[in-house]
């Protein structure tokens, strides 16, 4: 098993993200994981060095989705997830570090690692994640920041009708005061796939 360490940066730091490989029970693939992330000042002094919780992901997995930095808590900093598995579904998890400007420091947050499949919308400062559930359930849930801790304030449902086969429900909730709120609610017959 082989070591590989890809380089990042953005405006602040400067990143070197170790990854290994574990060969698996065939004897013949290898599952790949982030051994460590060394974070640096642009002056290339070492500020911190993190360890990830166990995470995993297919060896083949392009560098660019192994590391993503983004600004996803909308301070203005730069702040980086990593892949915490690749699972059968496309619900994706992450594991998140926000940049604390205050200790100069990332810290990990672990109220994002529930939301799979992020997007980030800048312009709102909302983050949206997608979700499926096997083969006709799904739905987008969206987040913001309220008085800094992250609210669920819309969701979106398409579920299967459990007393009519023929037939799915979709909802939207929204949040109204403080309290998540249907907001629509339909039934509708299952399109034939032919």
């Amino acid at each position: 098993n082989a070591q590989t360490v890809f380089n990042f940066s953005d405006n602040l730091h400067s990143y070197k993200v170790t990854v290994d490989g574990v060969l698996l029970g065939d004897g013949v693939n290898y599952d790949c994981y982030i051994k460590s992330i060394l974070i640096y000042t642009n002056e290339n002094k070492l500020i911190q060095t993190i360890v990830p919780p166990v995470n995993s992901f297919f060896c083949s997995t392009p560098e660019k989705q192994l590391f993503l930095m983004n600004d996803i808590n909308f301070d203005g900093l730069e702040d980086f997830m990593i892949i915490q598995f690749i699972p059968a579904a496309p619900n994706i998890p992450y594991f998140y570090w926000t940049f604390n400007q205050t200790s100069q420091q990332f810290q990990r947050d672990t109220i994002l690692e529930e939301i799979t499949s992020p997007t980030f919308n800048y312009n709102q400062k909302l983050i949206t994640s997608f979700w499926r559930s096997g083969c006709c359930d799904h739905g987008e849930s969206t987040y913001k920041y309220i008085n800094r801790p992250l609210t669920l304030i819309e969701e979106d449902e398409i579920l299967s009708n459990v007393e009519n086969s023929k037939e799915q429900i979709i909802t939207k909730k929204k949040l109204v005061n403080g309290e998540m709120k249907l907001v629509k609610r339909r039934v509708e017959k299952i399109k034939d796939e032919k």
